[in-house]
């Protein structure tokens, strides 16, 4: 079967899992920069909340979110799990697991978790 672009359908799966793989590694990368953003200024500390970014896929993000080193310990232990502002999830290859209104957290599943636990800057 054919798209309207000519195109097939295989090829439209490719591209959304592509985009799905591309996502994912997005937010592999901000949670990245928590991580380091909570060793620069000792978030584990308990020194009430700290702004960290969004942990979202969305590439143009860069919004705060604050978040205490125990809310941010919970969802780290998790290395599928991201915090992420309302409204930042996105349905197709996460979910919402937790919520306050602060933050989401969300836990990726399928091919998404898997580059998502691949990617734990805590993994041995």
């Amino acid at each position: 079967m054919r798209s309207r672009e000519g195109g097939s359908d295989v090829g439209a799966a490719g591209a959304v899992a592509g985009s799905v793989e591309k996502a994912a590694r997005r937010q592999v990368v901000f949670r990245e920069v928590n991580e380091r953003i909570a060793e620069l200024t000792g978030l584990m500390n308990d020194v009430g909340f700290n702004l960290l970014i969004c942990e979202c896929s969305d590439a143009a993000c860069a919004e705060s979110l604050q978040i205490t080193p125990e809310e941010y310990e919970a969802v780290r232990a998790n290395p599928a799990r991201f915090v992420v502002l309302k409204g930042h999830e996105l349905p197709a290859v996460e979910r919402v697991v937790e919520g306050n209104d602060r933050y989401l957290v969300v836990e990726k599943f399928g091919d998404a978790a898997d580059i998502a636990e691949a990617g734990d800057p805590r993994r041995p």
